[in-house]
């Protein structure tokens, strides 16, 4: 485990739900959302997804501002079911700016 992912502590702000990209899916993200929203993996898939730039998988759809599909009211409606990719997130890729808890931690340099 490195710093990073010691010292990093999600505020739940959005701002990476607002970030420009795609949130591809798994299968197991599918099913894992599917559940959370009480829909069948087929309606799920129907209402919140698309096809993805690589046109090999599918990722999350964007919300009418552009925002992902599932942030509602600036939080995500479905978190703690949220995709692999979210939830590798800052450690696998990370917004230029804008997520208050990086900001907070590279500024202090908290480990």
């Amino acid at each position: 485990m490195d710093s990073t992912e010691r010292s990093f502590k999600c505020q739940q702000c959005g701002t990476c739900c607002r970030w420009f990209g795609h949130v591809l899916l798994t299968e197991s993200d599918i099913a894992r959302l599917a559940a959370a929203a009480g829909l069948s993996e087929e309606t799920f898939i129907s209402r919140y997804t698309a096809l993805a730039a690589n046109r090999s998988q599918l990722s999350l759809a964007d919300g009418p501002d552009g925002s992902c599909i599932l942030l509602k009211d600036g939080i995500c409606a479905l978190y703690e079911a949220r995709p692999a990719q979210c939830r590798d997130f800052p450690h696998g890729w990370r917004v230029a700016e804008g997520c208050p808890a990086l900001e907070s931690r590279d500024k202090t340099g908290a480990v």
